[in-house]
């Protein structure tokens, strides 16, 4: 797949783009360069009009993209979008390239690299209640910073009864503190109350505490912390879904 032509393509348009992220795909024998449309000069996402008409020279065969000044190893985020696209992911750092097959990584319930869209709050609470409760919930589109505008929907407050929780006035292991944070004209995260802290997921470090929330932070890794008085401050609800009612 990767022919020197290919290559020499690729690596062309990353130096084209520097130090924006490059991106596009491969059809047939060719690299198709696309607009990075992501906000980010360190992401990218494709403009989906080029996506649509590369699509139309030919089944794609691989995504492309750069990782300006760094190696051509995926990230955290690639590993997981590899997966869901389910096609190899070519990276350059626009002297090198690499292919990379999806191999079924899932992101860590702890530690995970932030992403809005893909690894952020809800991406946290949707992938803790399938992998420690068998329980699935709808992913819902959500643009970056969509809290700060008054007029955005209110995601979490809007669909929280679609996916079957209520409000609760007392809190338990499992229960979500839907919280405001930061500049926010909404609520706008959203906390997982897991107690003494441990999962059964994944193995974690033992930490001292009965009142442990897991949450991913705007822009952090998701870590672990007491659910205190500064968080009970936040906090607008707590919900709790129906199948843990007793």
């Amino acid at each position: 797949m990767l022919t020197t032509k290919i290559k020499n393509a690729i690596n062309a348009h990353a130096k084209t783009e520097y130090p924006r992220e490059s991106c596009g795909v491969i059809i047939g024998k060719e690299y198709i360069p696309c607009k990075n449309i992501a906000a980010d000069d360190a992401q990218f996402e494709i403009d989906p009009i080029d996506l649509v008409g590369a699509s139309k020279e030919g089944k794609i065969k691989a995504y492309v993209h750069s990782h300006p000044d760094g190696n051509v190893l995926p990230s955290m985020p690639d590993r997981v979008q590899m997966n869901l696209h389910g096609l190899p992911w070519v990276i350059t750092n626009g002297t090198e390239c690499a292919i990379h097959k999806p191999d079924g990584y899932q992101a860590p319930l702890l530690g995970r690299e932030y992403h809005h869209g893909l690894m952020d709050c809800y991406s946290l609470v949707k992938d803790y209640y399938q992998r420690e409760l068998g329980i699935t919930l709808n992913d819902y589109e959500r643009q970056d910073c969509w809290w700060e505008n008054k007029d955005s929907k209110p995601l979490y407050l809007d669909n929280f009864k679609k996916e079957g929780f209520v409000e609760v006035d007392t809190i338990q292991k499992h229960d979500l503190i839907l919280a405001r944070l930061g500049r926010t004209a909404h609520v706008n995260h959203a906390l997982v109350f897991i107690g003494d802290g441990k999962l059964k997921s994944e193995r974690t470090d033992d930490v001292i505490g009965d009142s442990l929330v897991l949450h991913h932070p705007y822009g952090r890794e998701s870590l672990r912390e007491i659910y205190g008085e500064a968080w009970q401050r936040r906090a607008a609800i707590i919900i709790r879904h129906k199948s843990l009612i007793k």
